[in-house]
């Protein structure tokens, strides 16, 4: 239900280099288009990463430099830290959990959580998704509790943990994220302090800034590609 997204929020990522924390204003809009300003405490920018659905740019005030190359997961994942799809990361934060391709699905009531479960069988991973809710104007309204990925071997590939449903321009969303991926041994917890959901974004918002005279590295998933 989520097409359209804008938010601040508060960030925070846990990774063998310690945790790092960070205000970050974001947009996005199906389509794969995202768009992640980090600012200091001061309100000075950064960070800037941008994706259009195909290519994305990331400039690092910070660092001096400017990324630029296509928008793959392991690409947004310079200033998300988490490893998702442009599409996948939109769903996430519309409160939703991507779901893996599947033979077989089952939906179960545990009784000890109070939840659905539903479960999907894949060629070569599982899926579990613990739904919660309640009735709502006279029919029921499920809200993502967590979902999980796991390898064929049981191995936790990644998790994602909605809580704090509320009610958000018509739509129930959750204001605290948590999202882990232990093969990348990183965790992401997002607090969201405003947001506004299906409104209309301007288009600039998703132009790929430009280096501006700073170094600018072409990269992928294998590390730099050009200068």
């Amino acid at each position: 239900s989520v097409r359209t997204l804008r938010a601040e929020t508060r960030m925070s990522h846990n990774s063998a280099k310690g945790r790092v924390k960070a205000t970050v204003r974001l947009m996005a809009a199906r389509g794969g288009k995202l768009r992640f300003d980090a600012v200091s405490p001061f309100d000075t920018p950064l960070s800037t990463l941008v994706a259009n659905g195909a290519e994305f740019s990331l400039v690092d005030a910070k660092a001096n430099r400017h990324y630029h190359g296509p928008a793959s997961a392991c690409n947004l994942a310079r200033l998300l830290h988490v490893q998702l799809e442009p599409d996948a990361a939109i769903t996430v934060l519309g409160g939703s959990t991507p779901l893996i391709g599947h033979r077989r699905a089952s939906l179960e009531w545990d009784g000890r959580s109070g939840h659905e479960v539903l479960t999907l069988e894949g060629e070569d991973r599982r899926q579990i998704v613990h739904l919660h809710g309640a009735l709502r104007d006279g029919r029921p309204r499920w809200d993502l509790a967590w979902s999980e990925i796991r390898a064929a071997s049981g191995a936790v590939l990644l998790r994602i943990e909605a809580d704090d449903h509320r009610a958000v321009d018509g739509l129930r969303m959750p204001q605290r994220l948590t999202i882990r991926q232990p093969p990348q041994a990183v965790e992401l917890d997002l607090v969201f302090k405003a947001l506004s959901v299906n409104l209309e974004l301007p288009a600039a918002a998703f132009e790929l800034p430009p280096a501006n005279g700073l170094p600018s590295e072409r990269v992928d998933c294998a590390g730099p590609a050009s200068r």
